[in-house]
């Protein structure tokens, strides 16, 4: 068994009141051998402050302003010295026999990514999430979603399209491959197009029950106005899918997505959320504006692909149901 070099990266925004508990739980390990990295994305709440005075331990790392989920994991990244990054967000809580579980896992070459099994905070009965599976709809079937913990379907290891980035173990030697996350989708969604690409790559992603993480969900993007959020969230959709997928794929996936957006705009115009309706227009013509930069990212991705479409989305995919995806729609 190697005994794997860990990197914690915590991306802190405004996040103080999150952090004690986080990052007592962090240093509380078992498993020793790993180093914490909070990147702070410009916090004026006494975020930096406090952690250099109660967890000095900790590598901070101090940038000018919010420079979101994505380009923020990128740069601690950038300064880890593990062999496994292991991402958390700030509102999180770990199991102190995380690491010891989830690391002799990536003994095995394929496996690229790792989410353990991550528990809601406020309802310790009910799973945030258990993975991620695509589906021909282009919405993603949320597995587990507020599900309950002790359901046995929900605490077997299965290979995933994507897991979520509040908790989630990526091999370096991966991104050293693949590139790590894409810094212009900011946040929302940047997760599953490294996931995407870890599976085109040949490597697998992974959910492991067997080890826990508790999730105050949603909290890290409470301040954020609804509409902020659709906008980067259906823009990098679209991004990954012009980015990843083969021709073929492509031809069938745009038009279903552009059907879909089409509809939610008419249905939030027909509920008055005039906002949201203009997010979804927004996101599609920043994406017609940067087509130029996104086909040049599509030549890097493309160019190191392993697998096609069909044999990974085989191992992935799932159908959704209408239910599924109104519960998506009103969160």
């Amino acid at each position: 068994m190697n005994l794997w070099q860990i990197s914690i990266i915590i991306v802190n925004w405004n996040g103080k009141k999150w952090l004690e508990k986080c990052l007592e739980s962090v240093f509380n390990q078992t498993y020793k051998k790993y180093e914490v990295i909070v990147v702070d994305n410009g916090s004026d709440d006494g975020s930096r402050e406090y952690i250099k005075q109660h967890f000095p331990a900790t590598v901070l790392i101090e940038l000018d302003r919010n420079h979101g989920f994505a380009k923020a994991n990128n740069v601690g990244i950038k300064a880890a010295k593990g062999d496994l990054m292991y991402l958390l967000n700030n509102d999180t809580t770990i199991d102190p026999d995380m690491l010891e579980k989830i690391s002799p896992l990536f003994d095995n070459p394929k496996i690229g990514t790792v989410q353990p099994r991550i528990i809601r905070m406020d309802d310790k009965k009910k799973l945030d999430l258990a993975g991620a599976f695509w589906t021909k709809t282009t919405f993603m079937y949320y597995f587990g979603l507020d599900g309950r913990r002790s359901s046995k379907k929900f605490n077997i290891p299965m290979r995933v399209f994507s897991n979520k980035g509040a908790a989630m173990f990526i091999r370096k030697s991966m991104l050293e491959k693949i590139g790590s996350f894409d810094d212009d989708f900011w946040s929302y969604y940047e997760e599953t197009d490294l996931c995407h690409r870890a599976w085109l790559s040949g490597f697998e992603c992974w959910y492991y029950p067997l080890s826990t993480c508790y999730h105050a969900k949603g909290k890290t993007s409470e301040h954020f106005d609804n509409s902020f959020i659709q906008f980067h969230n259906f823009k990098n959709k679209l991004l990954s899918f012009i980015k990843n997928f083969e021709p073929q794929t492509l031809i069938v996936v745009i038009p279903t997505f552009l059907l879909s957006v089409s509809g939610l705009v008419l249905l939030y115009v027909l509920k008055g959320k005039v906002g949201k309706s203009v997010a979804l227009i927004k996101s599609v013509f920043w994406n017609i504006r940067n087509i130029k930069a996104t086909l040049k990212k599509r030549k890097f991705v493309q160019k190191n692909r392993l697998v096609s479409d069909r044999d990974y989305l085989r191992i992935v995919s799932k159908p959704i149901s209408l239910k599924h995806i109104l519960t998506l729609l009103s969160k």
